[in-house]
């Protein structure tokens, strides 16, 4: 439906699509229709066929993987300003990644054929979806550094601020933080419930982050990094 009265400003101030050229970021407008998804909606699973973008303009949502032989598993949670869906687009491939609302979320969809006529139109379009591909992998890369942390409780600490407190120049989250349960925390970071829950509680304490139903907060950036990244 194109632009519509829809509030696309998120795109031009953060994230992916702000940092290319005016005139590329208008094109995606122009092609893009607003898609809605209510919360636990799949945008698309793995193996699907389609080669769509999606930004995200409001709400959450959950990149889920499927190991062989095992249920999909939470991998990351975005926010506002997010982009996804470019590796059929360059690979030829279904669809590797599962991706849900965990929120009820809006979401500008540029086409297919879109994001096609867009990288045979200049090489400078192409090399702007390409980069998508990269802010994808450099994610990836983080996610399985934070695996690699050996403590549980600082593990979480990383994972927590990967998505309750982004970048500011990749995603925007509220003052009222990430929409997570104690459970998703659990399944990012590879530990039981009880042992998130305990994480959580500690860091509460510490005064760095705040905890609702369903719902993280950072309060202290710099005092979470600081942990999460030091040493025991």
């Amino acid at each position: 439906m194109g632009r519509g009265n829809y509030d696309l400003s998120i795109f031009s101030d953060v994230g992916w699509l702000a940092r290319q050229p005016a005139d590329f970021r208008e094109e995606c407008f122009s092609h893009g229709r607003i898609v809605a998804a209510r919360r636990g909606e799949a945008i698309y699973r793995e193996g699907d066929a389609g080669f769509s973008i999606y930004g995200l303009a409001s709400g959450a949502i959950a990149a889920l993987i499927g190991p062989p032989r095992l249920a999909p598993r939470i991998a990351n949670i975005m926010g506002p300003g997010t982009w996804f869906g470019v590796g059929p687009v360059l690979t030829g491939n279904p669809r590797s990644l599962e991706f849900r609302a965990l929120s009820d979320c809006q979401l500008l969809m540029v086409p297919g054929s879109a994001v096609e006529h867009l990288s045979n139109a200049r090489p400078e379009y192409a090399r702007a979806i390409g980069a998508l591909a990269i802010i994808g992998h450099n994610v990836a890369s983080r996610v399985a550094g934070e695996l690699l942390i050996p403590s549980s409780s600082r593990r979480i600490a990383a994972i927590v601020l990967r998505i309750a407190s982004p970048d500011t120049a990749e995603a925007r989250v509220g003052s009222d933080g990430i929409v997570v349960t104690q459970w998703q925390v659990a399944e990012m970071a590879n530990v039981s419930r009880n042992v998130a829950n305990g994480v959580l509680c500690r860091l509460r304490h510490d005064g760095w982050i705040e905890t609702r139903y369903g719902r993280v907060t950072v309060r202290d950036r710099a005092a979470l990094a600081a942990y999460a990244y030091g040493e025991d």
